[in-house]
């Protein structure tokens, strides 16, 4: 065999192996997504955490004369303050009208089904509810599921801590992460990434600060539009609707469906008022609240966002419908920066700066 032959047999094999060790780190990636997702939707949320204790920690530190760790003490310290206060103060209340939410809404949803039976319609419309069990058993039991989210059960309460933990250790030494990141980077590479995580916190903290302002817009409106029309339990309905619009689309509709079975217990009127209520809040929200807070962050197709959240909730349950969102405003500012600027514009200016025919 000549020289010439045995280099294209050494470079032949040299490429497979490249190939075959892409392939196993592909695999092994696929294979660690796969049967670890759980664990990195929590490590996820952990890393929103952090951003969500850094933003006011970073405000306090450019306002003041403390530190990054001390800001971040204080911020905590507070935080920590007014969740004890809110305890002592709505815990007991809010545990009697979470329970008599479940008794009341039960008894509602069989009075509206024999009020709708006196409709021309409503006939088909009960039958055809009847015949769909799942349907009324997830209206049933959706305290039950709603309650998932207060729940002191072993594993619930490890995964909120394990979450709790990372959003700490990554929102006190973030520095550590960075750097250890950057040690994967090629040289070269390092300031067009580190160009890449700056765009991703903004975004992201753009996206976390526009939801919370939404979250508390909604739960504000709605508990005080709930007890101006002097529904039962408007604190803890405005609470549960406030909380659930973390969920975009999703959760505003599974924070309705209480509020409005339980004033449907006063009178079919009062369920129109409260309706008309729940679509005027969105509608605000919607159209004016989000729209102004969230221009800086990543704009969402909302056909896109419906499609991940309902394949990560029947993937990954609750958590993936916690996530939905965060994940695709990351992702969409990821490949704004990698793919879109870095390879495709790139390409366009080189095509167009080409040179030209004679």
């Amino acid at each position: 065999m000549s020289s010439y032959e045995q280099r294209d047999l050494s470079d032949f094999r040299r490429r497979v192996w490249i190939v075959a060790g892409v392939a196993t780190l592909t695999l092994s990636a696929l294979a660690a997504v796969w049967f670890g997702y759980r664990i990195l939707m929590l490590i996820f949320a952990g890393l929103l955490l952090a951003l969500f204790f850094s933003i006011p920690a970073t405000w306090l530190q450019r306002h003041t004369f403390l530190s990054q760790r001390w800001a971040l003490a204080v911020v905590l310290v507070v935080l920590a303050g007014l969740g004890l206060a809110f305890g002592f103060k709505f815990a007991m209340s809010l545990n009697q009208e979470f329970a008599q939410l479940t008794k009341v809404v039960p008894g509602s949803l069989e009075a509206l089904k024999e009020q709708l039976r006196t409709w021309p319609l409503g006939s088909y419309i009960v039958d055809a509810f009847d015949r769909a069990p799942s349907l009324e058993s997830a209206v049933r039991d959706w305290s039950s599921r709603v309650s998932t989210l207060f729940s002191t059960t072993f594993g619930v309460l490890l995964n909120v801590v394990v979450v709790v933990f990372i959003g700490l250790f990554a929102a006190f030494e973030p520095s550590i992460y960075r750097k250890g990141l950057m040690r994967l980077i090629y040289p070269s590479q390092r300031p067009r990434i580190a160009e890449l995580l700056m765009t991703l916190k903004y975004r992201m903290s753009w996206w976390l600060i526009g939801r919370l302002s939404s979250m508390t817009v909604i739960g504000v409106l709605s508990g005080v539009g709930l007890w101006l029309l002097d529904i039962p339990m408007a604190f803890t309905l405005g609470l549960l609707a406030g909380l659930l619009s973390f969920i975009p689309y999703l959760g505003p509709v599974m924070s309705a469906v209480p509020a409005l079975l339980v004033a449907f217990s006063q009178s079919p009127t009062s369920m129109l008022h409260v309706a008309i209520l729940y679509l005027a809040i969105q509608f605000l929200e919607s159209y004016a609240i989000t729209p102004l807070i969230q221009r800086e962050a990543v704009s969402i197709p909302p056909a896109l966002l419906l499609a991940v959240q309902v394949w990560l909730g029947l993937f990954a349950g609750l958590i993936g419908l916690l996530i939905a969102e965060p994940l695709i405003v990351l992702c969409m500012a990821a490949v704004q920066k990698l793919y879109v600027e870095d390879w495709v514009e790139r390409q366009t200016q080189q095509t167009a700066s080409g040179p030209s025919d004679p």
